[in-house]
């Protein structure tokens, strides 16, 4: 897929067909259709922990990696699972002790933060890509200055300040029931109003989902689309228990 420029978002790399139905998007959207929310939950199953223990654990902060449309509203809210190792679902890792990705050792944004819970978190954001899908839709328009607006607004002002996390909190809670269905056919919920909810989980993907709207708001300011546009994200994150 050509939202990121990563290795973190394991499996969608692989699925022409997820890369079609997100390359059809002329923008980010703030909803999830049937099609996605599937392949989510399909995805969320098989991060589930083999081996979990009968006790409820909190689940490791996944790496805050952006991505275009999976990570815009209801998916915030979607993540915050106490039964999911969710960074195994990235394939990354928030520890304190993790290096650095070469690209994030001179990022275009660094972005800090505190949890609910008493943790902080350094977000890095950068390694800014332009590759539009040449089979896109008839009309959906693509334009390489977006990868530059997309650079200006990272390494210009303070974007935790400007991002609106409480909204996107608010905005995550609203959206439809999320849930992981087991083997059997049963479905466990997860998310907010759930047994299986972590605050720090749903503010850690609420920082990453507020800097991103705000970013398409700068970036469809200027009359210009976000499609073909990417860019990765790494943190490091202390004060959690995982």
């Amino acid at each position: 897929m050509n939202t990121t420029n990563t290795d973190g978002l394991r499996g969608l790399d692989e699925d022409p067909d997820l890369d079609r139905m997100l390359g059809a998007a002329a923008r980010p959207s703030t909803g999830l259709t049937p099609e996605v929310r599937s392949r989510l939950a399909a995805m969320a199953e098989s991060a589930m922990a083999p081996d979990r223990p009968s006790h409820r654990r909190r689940a490791a902060l996944a790496a805050a990696v952006l991505a275009p449309v999976l990570l815009v509203g209801g998916a915030g809210a979607a993540f915050a699972a106490t039964m999911v190792d969710w960074s195994q679902f990235w394939g990354t890792s928030t520890s304190a002790t993790t290096e650095w990705q070469a690209w994030a050792e001179d990022p275009d944004a660094i972005v800090t933060y505190s949890l609910p819970g008493g943790g902080a978190c350094e977000l890095r954001l950068g390694d800014v890509t332009y590759s539009p899908d040449p089979a896109r839709p008839d009309g959906v328009e693509a334009d390489p200055r977006s990868a530059d607006a997309v650079r200006d607004y990272l390494r210009a002002g303070d974007l935790f300040t400007e991002a609106d996390v409480e909204n996107a909190i608010v905005s995550g809670r609203v959206v439809d029931e999320n849930f992981i269905e087991e083997d059997d056919g049963s479905r466990t919920r997860f998310g907010y109003g759930t047994e299986n909810y972590d605050a720090d989980v749903e503010y850690n993907m609420a920082v990453t989902s507020a800097i991103q709207n705000r970013m398409t708001e700068y970036v469809e300011g200027r009359g210009l689309p976000m499609v073909g546009v990417g860019w990765s994200g790494q943190e490091k994150c202390t004060g959690v228990d995982e």
